[in-house]
């Protein structure tokens, strides 16, 4: 016995301000020793009263209940409990009369009285009308009443929930916490083994009875906390418990539901009707719920909630039933594994293994292998294959899957070892089995290679299996259309074959109810839109894919790294540094396990760092390129350079840069990198070099961002080479890629080069004077900033003055900022009267010859 303070004050606080206290959970919780504690130390006098079967009788309930309380008014002769004590015990002909005349003498009482009625479910399930009902729910404050037993009593609990509100003790308040279990294995008196208290706690949950005996038990295990269980639940004494205290309780029906249902930890009402082999088996799981037997919700499957088990009292079940019935305790296990078959990778092979079924899981997992590692990592899949019993673990389709796991770990030779193993022996399959394991090996190269030649070969080839798997492969088919759109947003090939590809394995997905696929899938359409260049798109997406994953209760955050690489790209190109700083660091968290996104995650980075020009941010980028530089990725190399010379040049060593440029030669690599490559190139003075960049067959130019950067570093070139009329036109391409998605990035970092430029451009005409002028306006901005004086005019005045190179009237202005139109009239007028202009036109050519633009 240890002392539990914390529940005696928690009782003492919620008994002074509820007039009813309900303590409810399954046997062994300790609900009578705690609420016996509590009594001997409560300062108003107690009435206990213990139930049995036979107070089912309203007259011998009358007697007790009415005798419990005089009893607790006799030993404490306070004022007013002399009407109480007067009471005639019996139960009058009319029980109305009997129960007024209680509830007119509790209404002398002056001091709070307690009244606690344990065991209160054996009283049956008539109370509401009997002493118990009434006094619940017309007793006078100063009666105080605490029921307690395993599950609420027959009584309107909700309504006085719901009106003057009560206090709540159920299982989670009882349990053990782990610091009490830790206690009570110090206070054990003999020097005999035991399990390790921490280990203890998480077996048992901190139900007491389960932690009394397992200290009792001798067993002295440092396995997990489920092996621990299994091992109490073996004992003889918790066994014996189990059967006295609960099984024998219970109607037989619900007896025999209990041992069955149990053969899974998690289980929904379709699984229960199928282990319970008769029909009501959803009723009879309900009631369980409804009784606190052991069983609590535990989140949904689609629409349809899920109950879990307490686990050492479910491990104790399938003992018992094992021990009474073991072919009955394996058929169930065969039922378990044939509903979790398409549902739960783990827990089919779980229940096949213990039902003797290695085929059944041999089939689940060459069918959802993908959806697990996807959703998981490849060790825990690889140790499923492991347990598997001979000679199923060396069945060919199992070794094709551990050939993935080996090479997704980075250990290509025992892969190539155990792909020859797996074909030697592919010809003693079935044609199901043998067709089944030409898509586990299509799926398996294309899931372990991320770009080059190779994902190419892998992308052919698997596209003809997975066209074959449509037909009767369901979940397969889903997966590859899904790896077969990943690959293609890795190539960079052919955007809308990307997205087609991967909108059909969303499709799929959602059909064949394989939520892994379909969650992955939307997150990598996302990047599919962004790495084409439809921002706006991607962004869309992006919402509805966390969408999806929260209806989900998505656990698996390094798959949504697409997600949010996705939107870190489209909030780079937008010129929103800070939110592509933020999904960028979800997208690539410290610590992540390599992949083939990290490069681009982290060349990205790097441009932020570069784009803010701080000292820490340049020493933090520098710190980022270390980093990629020690990770062994396919592709890296040119996204480690292209990042290395954006970080000298952001430090002003241009030189520098062009020198760590030239192993990347004049193109062929990612769009990005050569788009980066080109300006880069423009800038170190590369004229030539930058043309055959811009003009290389690799460059995608129907990326809006891409097509954006490249015809600026064009219309540059043409300017500085003299050619106005072609700078104009590029200007003008390059305004019309970028205004519909608002690709501002490459107008930014080509500010102070571009500002003349774009201001001429404003006299030559645009269809885009809004987005124009904002250009110009923000460069004014800038030039604010940078000086501090503006020949007196204020900052909003400057980006008034230039919104007026353009077309725009003073309405258009006001729009463009979001201002009345009398504002900005405001505004000219001061800007007429600082200038010492009369007109518009004027205003402008003084502005000019000051160079204020």
């Amino acid at each position: 016995m240890i002392e539990r303070p914390r529940l005696e004050a928690a009782l003492t606080a919620a008994i002074e301000s509820h007039r009813l206290t309900l303590v409810t959970a399954p046997a062994g919780y300790g609900k009578s020793t705690i609420l016996a504690d509590w009594a001997r130390h409560s300062a108003p006098p107690c009435a206990w009263l213990s139930l049995d079967r036979f107070d089912s009788r309203p007259a011998r309930l009358f007697r007790w209940v009415l005798a419990a309380l005089q009893t607790a008014a006799g030993g404490y002769r306070g004022c007013g409990h002399e009407a109480l004590l007067g009471l005639e015990q019996k139960l009058a002909r009319d029980p109305a009369v009997s129960f007024d005349l209680v509830l007119g003498a509790l209404e002398h009482l002056t001091d709070p009285m307690v009244l606690v009625l344990d065991d209160v479910e054996l009283a049956g399930g008539h109370l509401a009308e009997n002493i118990i009902g009434v006094l619940a729910a017309s007793a006078p404050p100063a009666l105080r009443i605490v029921l307690c037993g395993r599950w609420d009593p027959a009584i309107p609990v909700e309504k006085i929930r719901q009106g003057e509100g009560l206090a709540e003790f159920h299982a989670a308040e009882l349990a053990f916490t782990r610091e009490e279990v830790i206690r009570l294995s110090a206070a054990r008196e003999d020097n005999g083994p035991l399990p390790d208290p921490g280990a203890l706690w998480q077996a048992t949950g901190g139900w007491p009875i389960g932690v009394r005996l397992g200290l009792a038990s001798g067993l002295q295990t440092h396995g997990s906390p489920e092996a621990l269980a299994e091992e109490l639940a073996a004992s003889g004494p918790l066994a014996d418990y189990l059967v006295e205290e609960v099984l024998d309780q219970l109607p037989p029906t619900l007896a025999d539901f209990l041992l069955h249902a149990t053969a899974c930890d998690r289980l929904d009402s379709r699984l229960a009707g199928q282990l319970h082999g008769a029909p009501g088996g959803g009723i009879l799981l309900e009631e369980c719920l409804r009784k606190g037997l052991f069983l609590e919700e535990h989140g949904r499957r689609g629409d349809e909630p899920v109950y879990r088990w307490h686990t050492l009292f479910a491990a104790q079940c399938r003992g018992l039933l094992q021990r009474r019935d073991p072919a009955s305790a394996e058929s169930l296990h065969r039922i378990a594994a044939s509903h979790y078959q398409d549902i739960d990778v783990a827990e089919c092979v779980a229940h096949a293994l213990r039902g003797r079924d290695p085929l059944q899981a041999v089939t689940s997992l060459g069918s959802h292998w993908l959806e697990f590692v996807l959703r998981h990592e490849p060790g825990p899949l690889e140790q499923l294959c492991l347990e598997l019993p001979a000679p199923w673990g060396a069945d060919p389709e199992i070794l094709m899957i551990r050939a993935a796991c080996r090479s997704f770990c980075g250990d290509r030779e025992a892969a190539r070892n155990l792909t020859i193993r797996s074909l030697a022996a592919a010809p003693a399959l079935s044609a199901e089995r043998r067709r089944r394991l030409d898509i586990t090996r299509s799926l398996f190269g294309l899931f372990i290679l991320d770009n080059g030649s190779g994902l190419q070969t892998a992308a052919a080839e698997g596209r003809r299996l997975v066209d074959a798997a449509a037909d009767g492969h369901g979940a397969a088919h889903a997966a590859g259309l899904f790896l077969l759109g990943q690959a293609e947003v890795r190539l960079q090939r052919d955007g809308d074959q990307a997205v087609s590809l991967l909108r059909a394995a969303i499709s799929a997905g959602s059909a064949n109810r394989v939520e892994t696929v379909e969650v992955c899938a939307a997150a990598e359409l996302a990047l599919a839109f962004a790495t084409t260049g439809d921002l706006s798109a991607a962004e869309n997406q992006a919402l509805r894919t966390l969408g999806l994953t929260r209806r989900q209760v998505w656990n698996a955050q390094e798959q949504l790294a697409p997600v949010w690489l996705a939107r870190g790209i489209a909030c780079y190109w937008q010129d929103n540094l800070n939110g592509a700083r933020t999904c960028l660091a979800r997208a690539a968290p410290a610590g992540s396990q390599p992949s083939s996104l990290l490069p681009l995650a982290l060349m990205y980075r790097v441009l932020l760092d570069c784009a803010a020009a701080e000292p820490a941010r340049l020493a933090e980028a520098s710190a980022t390129l270390q980093a990629l530089e020690e990770q062994a990725l396919d592709g890296l190399h040119a996204f480690h350079t292209i990042a290395k010379a954006k970080l000298f040049e952001a430090k002003g060593d241009l030189d520098g840069a062009l020198t760590i440029l030239q192993p990347l030669g004049t193109g062929g690599h990612s769009p990005v990198v050569d788009t980066l490559l080109a300006e880069l190139l423009r800038r170190g003075g590369e004229t030539a070099a930058a043309q055959r960049c811009i003009h290389s067959p690799a460059i995608q130019r129907s990326i809006s961002y891409i097509d954006t950067s490249l015809s600026l570093t064009e219309a540059l070139l043409d300017y500085a080479g003299g050619d106005k009329s072609a700078a104009h036109e590029r200007l003008e391409h390059a305004l019309r890629c970028a205004e519909p998605q608002s690709v501002l990035r490459p107008f930014t970092e080509r500010g102070d080069e571009l500002a003349e430029l774009l201001l001429q451009h404003a006299d030559w005409g645009s269809a885009h004077d809004s987005f124009v002028a904002a250009r110009a306006a923000q460069y004014a901005q800038d030039h604010v900033r940078r000086t501090h004086s503006y020949w007196e005019l204020t900052a909003r005045e400057c980006e008034v003055l230039a919104y007026m190179r353009s077309i725009m009237t003073a309405a258009d202005i006001a729009a463009a900022l979001f201002v009345s139109v009398n504002t900005v009239k405001t505004h000219q007028r001061s800007i007429y009267r600082k200038l010492g202009a009369s007109s518009r036109r004027e205003a402008l050519r003084i502005a000019a010859e000051r160079r204020l633009f």
